[in-house]
């Protein structure tokens, strides 16, 4: 099963490198002729901040259990807000998950999504078409500051995390989700730029 994952995930990452490559190109066209200025709202010092959080909670969930949580659980890190999705076969994987990732510096919170269950081939598929469609979506979407978003797709759930310029970014967003074929649910975890707790993450 994960070797079959695995090779998907390399064959997916290849296919999304050459997508990405036209999807900028059009993006810079939409910028200059009046679309949203592609802006990241994280600084580069933030920006690396998470990228260490995320690499500390992926070192400690390789070193604690490879099969049942590592390769398990997907992990992502937009301003200390740490989101956990995937899918583990006991409930102790799941709390293991979350406790290793409370236990990382500079971690403001753990947004907790692992379900326990069973995987299926069939689903990956499903999710992985999912999120590249999804991600396509914002990419040529000249309205949309697609750099603020990160988002991940399990069960047919999309979860999407990040900052939004304002509200009318945020509704353009969450309707591409929602127009995708065989999507479950949407779980929203972006936060408005000017949002009080994310300034409280800034000041620290």
């Amino acid at each position: 099963m994960n070797k079959i994952k695995l090779f998907i995930t390399r064959l997916i990452i290849i296919l999304i490198s050459f997508t990405n490559i036209s999807c900028t190109q059009v993006l810079i066209g939409g910028a200059a002729s009046g679309g949203i200025i592609l802006v990241q709202e994280r600084s580069p010092e933030q920006a690396a901040k998470d990228i260490v959080i995320k690499t500390k909670i992926e070192e400690s969930f390789f070193s604690t259990d490879y099969d049942g949580i590592f390769s398990k659980i997907k992990v992502i890190v937009f301003e200390g807000k740490v989101l956990l999705v995937g899918t583990v076969k006991n409930n102790k994987a799941k709390e293991t998950a979350n406790s290793l990732a409370w236990k990382v510096s500079n971690v403001e919170e753990v947004a907790n999504y692992i379900v326990v269950g069973k995987e299926n081939v069939i689903d990956f598929l499903k999710d992985t078409r999912i999120s590249i469609e999804f991600k396509a979506k914002l990419l040529t979407d000249k309205e949309i500051s697609e750099v603020n978003y990160s988002s991940t797709t399990e069960n047919r759930i999309i979860y999407i995390i990040g900052v939004s310029q304002n509200e009318k970014e945020l509704e353009k967003v969450l309707y591409h989700a929602s127009n995708i074929a065989g999507v479950k649910k949407i779980v929203n975890l972006v936060v408005d730029k000017n949002s009080p707790k994310r300034k409280k993450f800034l000041n620290e």
